[in-house]
């Protein structure tokens, strides 16, 4: 299971990369595609029951305006597309909320052979299935107020956002240069009042106060260590929370880089 990330992630690049050759005749552009349908898979995975890897199935494709009518004109090309993502999770144990669905949508502000991708998150078809979402929970967020890390025994990094990437690349909220940090290491989400860590498969593994985890609810005074090698104080107030309608955007917002 700690490897299903890793997995998808050499997969779906592959099979992607694949799937658009005959559109897209430079491999750095079909490579760039791949990646970001990746990166905007990683962002919304979460676990469910038994530890089960989840993602959205919903994604929309921004590209410059020639990309995007292409793209949309080629009914086949987006089939391949939605059947690679499929078998590429598939693969890795990872479940689909659903059958993969593509948007194309035009975005002026990006060059040829740029594509930006976003994820319509895990929606009601897998809320009944995952042990942290219950029928009744409020759409917003519910942030702890007042909540932070300490980072490495001295750096504090305050925590505002419903969702914080935690990784090795420089795109993550939380950026940790390590090189026994994944890339894509670690998550928090908000959830009725408090954050949950979930460990997105990483290489090195995560704990919390000495156990391995996949997931957990965060206490005040909870040592994270990201493998074995950076320590993550957790603390917050625990008499009130914040809620927030925000829109994820990954490396929004309270990003810092330690090590």
């Amino acid at each position: 299971m700690s490897q299903s990330l890793n997995k998808l992630e050499a997969r779906l690049q592959r099979l992607i990369e694949e799937g658009t050759a005959r559109l897209f005749a430079s491999q750095d552009t079909r490579g760039l595609l791949a990646s970001r349908l990746i990166e905007a898979m990683q962002a919304e995975v979460t676990f469910g029951q038994a530890d089960q890897l989840l993602a959205p199935s919903t994604y929309t494709i921004h590209s410059n305006s020639e990309h995007a009518a292409a793209l949309k004109s080629n009914q086949v090309l987006l089939d391949e597309l939605s059947t690679a993502l499929k078998r590429a999770a598939s693969e890795s144990g990872i479940q689909l909320a659903g059958e993969p669905v593509l948007h194309i949508a035009p975005a002026e502000e990006l060059q040829a052979g740029e594509f930006r991708v976003r994820c319509a998150g895990l929606g009601e078809r897998l809320q009944s299935t995952q042990s942290l979402r219950t029928n009744g929970t409020p759409l917003q967020h519910q942030i702890p107020n007042g909540a932070f890390f300490i980072v490495g025994g001295a750096q504090i990094f305050q925590l505002k956002l419903p969702i914080v990437n935690i990784g090795r690349k420089n795109d993550n909220h939380l950026v940790v240069e390590n090189p026994q940090i994944s890339r894509r290491h670690a998550q928090l989400r908000a959830i009725a009042g408090s954050y949950h860590f979930f460990d997105l498969g990483s290489t090195g593994g995560s704990q919390i106060n000495g156990v391995d985890v996949k997931s957990a609810a965060l206490l005040t005074g909870d040592v994270i260590s990201l493998a074995g090698v950076v320590p993550l104080i957790y603390s917050q107030d625990e008499t009130k929370t914040v809620s927030v309608t925000q829109e994820y955007k990954p490396g929004e917002n309270g990003r810092t880089s330690t090590f």
